[in-house]
């Protein structure tokens, strides 16, 4: 029904404008417009209506359709249209993925944790599993990397220490000091004879251009765009975007987390001298899964791999099954995006959050939460559990930021505890619950990172790396000021009339 109804639009405008330039004496131009506009509009809101959408988000369309007609048509047709047009999309390159799927089907690796974990963890654990989320493993090390000085010093170590693959995927990489950096690094890498992948956004990382990414080409890397902006299926794909940051060096040593590669993120930025940011090193086993979500990924943005290509990734030198011995507690990596059958990681926060008895400590850099997650906050705090928000004292977008103090609200009422850090900007995503189950990865709190985007986030069971986000989150909410219900009672009719413009159309962030 949707197709049709989008064909029919389609004819119609094309025949229209045939009619106008081909005959201007039987249509006058303006008569044409004025007819035009009036039924694409209701032509796209009968799609959006028909679609069963939130109501959040149709009652935000509906109003920007109504105030703003003609931005909102040209926003409609780049961000609004629903997951069906990207399955669409998706479809062209659904055999490559079920290859891949096929051909991983067959490595069987001993995931299942060999020391227990304790009640909660291990329903915990079992249920992500059954929401879309990897297998739970231990036999694996963690290690939380604070800013950006420790991660990329880690990353860079790593990388010179490689002796058969690199594998470096990120949103956001800029050609700037540490881009380029890193990417002389890869270069020296490639030379001495390691097979090197690099994955960019199109979107994300739509600044880089030929003369940085040439030298790796000529190196031997293998340089691929996900999504290109110059695609002809730029409709179908630029509201989808990848915004996972992933790098594994030999199978046996993997990063993800806040961090893309950039000098802001190192603090060197006028705007953002103090750039707080979250990332997290892997040993052992888990990588299992992060190495099969970097394939995957790399996989749909490549045109020209058949089974013989596939067939050598997943020997030991891609898939090491290392075992890390004498480590406490588990890790399970959980990935989601517009191809997914249901949102993964929305729905392994809601039920890690649901399992609190004593905390839920948040870090965003935007909190953009659907209704579920919202009242799951509220009622939490409520009932005596001790929620906090951490937040940024600077935000980098005053849309998202007024936005976001939209929700403070209901939350501050509730007897949620909100922090904003003093002079940075927060850029850490992470969650911890209980001081016992902890997740960190590059997925938002917010509808984006949840519904739109390719994210992934690492949930850590009992281990070590929990009780140093732990550490982090007090010395954070030391360096923070709190947004007391008092104070934010204070704010401005202007500014409260622009967070509640902007909580209209929050859903469409």
């Amino acid at each position: 029904m949707k197709n049709r109804v989008v064909q029919l639009l389609f004819v119609f405008t094309i025949a229209a404008i045939m009619i106008t330039f081909l005959n201007k004496s039987i249509i006058p131009f303006s008569t044409l417009i004025g007819l035009l506009w009036p039924i694409s509009l209701i032509g796209i809101a009968f799609i959006i209506f028909i679609e069963n959408r939130s109501p959040q988000s149709t009652l935000a369309w509906f109003l920007v359709l109504a105030i703003l007609p003609v931005i909102g048509l040209l926003l409609y047709l780049l961000f609004g249209r629903s997951r069906w047009r990207r399955k669409k999309h998706l479809s062209r390159s659904e055999e490559k993925r079920k290859l891949f799927r096929e051909i991983l089907a067959g490595r069987r690796f001993d995931l299942e944790p060999s020391s227990p974990l304790n009640e909660r963890s291990t329903y915990l654990a079992q249920v992500i599993q059954k929401f879309g989320g990897g297998p739970v493993a231990n036999d694996t090390a963690t290690k939380l990397l604070t800013n950006g000085d420790e991660t990329f010093t880690e990353i860079l170590q790593a990388i010179e220490n490689a002796t058969h693959h690199i594998h470096i995927q990120y949103y956001i990489y800029r050609s700037d000091e540490i881009g380029t950096t890193i990417r002389d690094a890869l270069i020296r890498k490639a030379k001495s004879g390691v097979i090197i992948r690099f994955l960019y956004d199109g979107l994300g990382s739509s600044k880089l251009r030929r003369s940085f990414l040439q030298p790796m080409k000529d190196a031997g890397i293998e340089v691929v765009e996900f999504d290109s902006i110059l695609s002809p299926w730029l409709l179908e794909t630029v509201n989808y975007r990848n915004h996972r940051k992933i790098v594994i060096v030999d199978g046996s040593i993997g990063f993800t987390g806040g961090l893309n590669v950039g000098d802001e993120y190192l603090g060197r930025s006028k705007k953002f001298p103090i750039w707080r940011d979250s990332h997290l090193k892997i040993e052992g086993k888990a990588l299992y899964k992060l190495q099969a979500i970097f394939l995957e990924d790399f996989l749909y943005a490549t045109s020209s791999l058949n089974t013989e290509s596939w067939n050598h990734f997943m020997d030991s030198t891609y898939f090491p099954n290392q075992e890390i011995h004498q480590t406490k507690g588990a890790i399970q990596i959980v990935a989601s995006g517009p191809s997914s059958e249901d949102t993964n990681i929305r729905n392994a926060l809601l039920k890690i959050m649901s399992s609190a008895q004593k905390s839920i400590w948040i870090a965003t850099p935007y909190f953009i939460p659907d209704q579920e997650t919202l009242t799951l906050l509220r009622l939490s705090a409520l009932s005596g559990v001790d929620v906090r928000i951490l937040y940024p004292g600077k935000g980098d977008s005053i849309i998202s930021d007024q936005a976001s103090q939209s929700y403070f609200t209901p939350l501050l009422k509730a007897g949620v505890s909100i922090y904003r850090v003093k002079d940075a900007f927060m850029h850490a995503k992470i969650v911890l619950v209980d001081d016992e189950v902890g997740t960190i990865g590059t997925a938002n709190m917010d509808i984006r990172s949840f519904e739109l985007n390719y994210e992934l986030i690492a949930v850590l069971y009992e281990t070590k790396t929990v009780l140093d986000i732990k550490n982090d989150f007090e010395q954070d909410f030391k360096d923070s000021i709190e947004i007391t219900w008092a104070s934010f009672q204070k704010r401005s009719i202007q500014k409260r009339m622009l967070e509640s413009l902007m909580r209209l159309i929050s859903p469409l962030l």
